[in-house]
């Protein structure tokens, strides 16, 4: 009999999936920690563990083309939560859109000056910068320590962003080129 138990918990215990607990002891769950705009990605199912959803937005003066890109990925929060997406402006022309996966603050460095803005609670937001291909003059973390998850936004040769473990790319590029080129023919 202790040879059929000790069976059936080992099969029984093999089947389960363990469920991880957070801080509180309650069963953890991703979308919990995540704000509104982050939720909108399928971050649960995306290979890896990105910290930020990044999409770049082109280049010069692109304020019409951000509100409706961010306009479009936002739809189904409404008008208000849209509306809400901030904006910074930095030296440059390269405009991404940032969606930090979590609920923290995220510091953002102009690597020139030193000055940080702090975007508060993971709210996404847009941003212009990079006055050279080569050298990006902003830092995105969500801590301000060694251990935190940092990266600069920057396109490379190909004309997509540079990869980077903290970072899944957005970008619907068939978008941007067809943006990119009706702004051209213009």
């Amino acid at each position: 009999m202790a040879v059929i138990t000790m069976i059936a918990f080992l099969f029984g215990c093999a089947t389960e999936k363990p469920q991880v607990l957070d801080k509180t002891g309650m069963v953890y769950k991703d979308s919990d920690y995540r704000s509104m705009y982050a939720n909108v990605f399928d971050f649960d199912n995306y290979d890896g563990q990105p910290m930020f959803a990044v999409a770049f937005l082109g280049y010069g003066d692109r304020m019409d083309f951000r509100h409706t890109y961010v306009g479009g990925i936002f739809k189904d929060l409404g008008d208000v939560a849209t509306r809400q997406v901030g904006h910074i402006d930095y030296e440059g022309d390269e405009w991404y859109l940032i969606v930090p996966r979590y609920k923290e603050d995220v510091d953002i460095t102009n690597l020139d000056t030193g000055e940080v803005h702090t975007i508060y609670n993971g709210e996404a937001f847009t941003v212009k910068c990079n006055v050279s291909d080569l050298h990006p003059n902003i830092e995105i973390s969500t801590e301000k320590n060694l251990s935190g998850h940092k990266f600069s936004p920057q396109i490379g040769g190909d004309g997509k962003l540079v990869p980077n473990p903290d970072v899944w790319d957005i970008t619907d590029y068939g978008v941007m080129d067809e943006n990119l080129y009706v702004q051209e023919g213009e």
